[in-house]
């Protein structure tokens, strides 16, 4: 048994140390990177040739369910991309699905009560993008 200041010195270590020193930083859900991306897909002259419906989350889908929602615009996007790739002959290389993932793994919440991403309404590519960077949007203006 220790006694005296080796004693203290494990105490010390043992309540004071170790709680901070398990601390990890907190990464805030935020990314402006991710707002001009999907900028420059809304822009791209390609999307008018697409004929495709993406199944679409709203902004009170993301308000209850935040990681659910940018996980299906994240599969969302991927399928865009590749939608793109096939109609036109540039190779549109984006992180923007890596970016969402990543994003959504930043939030702590219950995901019990969400919609699976095949439950969202389909809508027009447009549409779809409009919307996401209406949530991504609103996103960083909280936690930006």
């Amino acid at each position: 048994m220790l006694r005296g200041r080796p004693a203290l010195a494990s105490v010390f270590l043992c309540f004071v140390c170790l709680p901070i020193l398990t601390l990890r930083p907190v990464l805030k859900p935020c990314s402006q990177d991710s707002t001009t991306q999907v900028k420059s897909l809304i822009d791209a002259l390609e999307l008018k040739a697409l004929d495709c419906k993406l199944y679409t989350p709203t902004i009170k889908d993301f308000e209850n369910c935040p990681i659910s929602t940018l996980r299906c615009f994240a599969s969302e996007v991927t399928v865009l991309i590749e939608e793109l790739n096939t109609v036109t002959e540039l190779q549109i290389r984006l992180n923007l699905d890596k970016i969402l993932i990543s994003l959504a793994m930043r939030f702590n919440q219950s995901e019990s009560q969400c919609l699976q991403c095949e439950r969202h309404k389909e809508e027009k590519v447009e549409r779809f993008l409009t919307k996401l960077h209406t949530t991504l949007e609103q996103m960083n203006s909280k936690h930006c």
